[in-house]
């Protein structure tokens, strides 16, 4: 980690580039979720039709992030991130003049590319140009202001979209961050690659060395299970669970559901501090364990005061779980740190849509408190995967 650390040194505000560079890529899908009646009426489909722009991109995602653990063998983290934002900005605007539904299924679906090329390289940078003992509180500060940011965009998002409509969300809030993010990312990103002599290592080294450590297999086994159960189930369930469970008008139930997000806002932050103190396997474990329980309990609790007090709690413990879970990944195999990255990405993008659909399965055929008894047994499965296979990151960081 040495020359890559020189490299980083000196080059400006590594850290905000990334968060604004990440941040970019999470406005298209708001803009989607937030305006699916809009965009229906826009081109004469059911809003259940519009509903699956949002899964369109699901496999692009999952092929293009596995494809990136080549990729960030043989190229620069830089050329692969700028890519992925120049992208992300063309299909932002296509998305926005797309004269057909067809079209803007097609252009949306593209996103899914962004991701996979995104975020691996944010992390990695992460990984290469900070300190293992510095890790932690960086990941946990980039985590943290990325949700603000999502929470942000919410809020200004309802707004344009009711002010000039949908495309000019995508024209005026998508386009102006990833332009900002990618002159920011090519003034100040070094052009850090996975490995020395890249030319000479196989296409398929890296995942070889990925699948080669017990450690890395059972992180990201882990990472899926756990961000299946949360971002697959407990963020896309929420509001419909509260307006169903208790019939909460749509209003309340976003109120409730920006309460959870501020909560993994504090959750993120805090996870830093909290494993440079206790370190990262054992906060992992522990978090991961207390939030399946958790979330077994809210979808089961017989009033509406008792289940705000368990969101709060379980979204700051879901919070600790993201950091701590990203935070372990970059001390996987620290030489194929691109493809680790790469690697957890697909399988993330895998764990989510696993999630939404064993979640929409379990609810029509037990109901509400079965389906949080199963998000629940996936946090439990994940601490225990991670309990037994993780290493303990302190000593691997040591070695980077």
């Amino acid at each position: 980690m040495g020359e890559a650390a020189e490299e980083c040194g000196g080059r400006g505000p590594i850290l905000p580039t990334l968060i604004i560079s990440i941040s970019s890529i999470d406005p298209p899908s708001l803009i989607i979720s937030i305006s699916l009646i809009e965009v229906a009426s826009a081109f004469g489909v059911s809003v259940g039709l519009a509903g699956q722009i949002r899964s369109a991109g699901s496999v692009l995602a999952i092929v293009a992030a596995l494809a990136m653990g080549v990729l960030s063998v043989r190229y620069s983290y830089k050329s692969l991130l700028l890519g992925g934002l120049l992208v992300n900005l063309v299909s932002s605007i296509c998305c926005a003049l797309a004269p057909s539904f067809v079209l803007l299924v097609a252009c949306f679906s593209v996103m899914g590319l962004v991701t996979s090329l995104v975020t691996p390289m944010v992390f990695s940078y992460i990984g290469e140009c900070y300190p293992g003992e510095r890790r932690p509180q960086v990941v946990g500060t980039l985590t943290s202001l990325r949700t603000v940011s999502y929470l942000l965009m919410v809020q200004l998002i309802g707004l344009v979209v009711g002010l000039w409509g949908w495309r000019s969300a995508f024209l005026l809030l998508v386009a102006p961050m990833t332009i900002l993010g990618l002159a920011l990312s090519l003034r100040v990103l070094p052009g850090i690659r996975g490995r020395k002599n890249p030319g000479r290592v196989s296409l398929i080294e890296g995942y070889r060395g990925v699948l080669a450590s017990r450690s890395a297999v059972a992180c990201l086994i882990g990472n899926m299970l756990a961000g299946g159960a949360w971002a697959g189930g407990i963020i896309v369930y929420t509001v419909t669970y509260l307006r169903e469970a208790f019939l909460l008008p749509r209003s309340e139930a976003s109120n409730v559901f920006s309460g959870l997000v501020i909560g993994v806002i504090a959750g993120n932050y805090l996870g830093g501090p909290i494993i440079k103190w206790l370190g990262g396997k054992r906060v992992m474990v522990v978090s991961c364990l207390l939030t399946g329980i958790l979330e077994a309990c809210y979808m089961n609790s017989p009033g509406i005061q008792l289940t705000v007090a368990i969101v709060i709690v379980m979204s700051v413990l879901a919070g600790i779980v993201m950091t701590s879970t990203n935070t372990l990944l970059l001390d996987q195999v620290p030489l194929y740190r691109g493809t680790v990255t790469s690697v957890n990405s697909a399988v993330s993008q895998l764990g989510v849509a696993l999630g939404a659909a064993l979640g929409g399965l379990i609810l029509q055929l037990q109901g509400w408190g079965t389906v949080g008894v199963v998000f629940g047994a996936m946090h439990f499965v994940a601490s225990i995967v991670y309990y037994v296979g993780v290493q303990n990151g302190e000593r691997e960081g040591r070695e980077v």
